[in-house]
């Protein structure tokens, strides 16, 4: 739903007092992910989730510059721990463009061995959520 506030209000009615008090902790995943989804949208950037059999989820996956592109999104603290991301990176590194996580955390960026500047699937980019607009 393109509607933050719409989408909390028909589907989340339990969580929508304690989110309006600041209390965002309670179910923040589904509503980080869904603010996220938005500005993809906004972006024009297609929307695509990777699942294998409930064992590793990519939460937006789209083409760029002839390859694929990661996003991860991450509303706790764990933001660098992202096991299907790294499986995915690890199992096919020529096929990945860019791995991104956005979280509530200021921007990082973490090179694995034998990055360099035309292969960028040895590194993965931290951005704030705030920041998506800009992925």
């Amino acid at each position: 739903m393109l509607d933050t506030g719409l989408l909390s209000h028909m589907c989340l009615r339990d969580i929508l007092f304690p989110v309006l008090n600041g209390e965002i902790d309670i179910n923040e995943g589904a509503l980080t992910e869904n603010f996220v989804a938005t500005e993809l949208v906004k972006h024009g950037i297609s929307l695509n989730y990777y699942d294998k059999k409930s064992r590793q989820e990519l939460d937006f996956i789209f083409p760029e510059r002839n390859r694929i592109s990661v996003i991860e999104v991450k509303s706790g603290n764990s933001h660098t721990r992202h096991a299907s991301l790294n499986a995915v990176r690890t199992a096919y590194p020529d096929r990945i463009h860019r791995s991104i996580v956005l979280s509530k955390f200021n921007v990082r960026r973490v090179e694995t061995s034998g990055s360099d500047a035309t292969h960028r699937t040895d590194e993965v980019l931290y951005y704030p959520l705030y920041m998506t607009m800009f992925v």
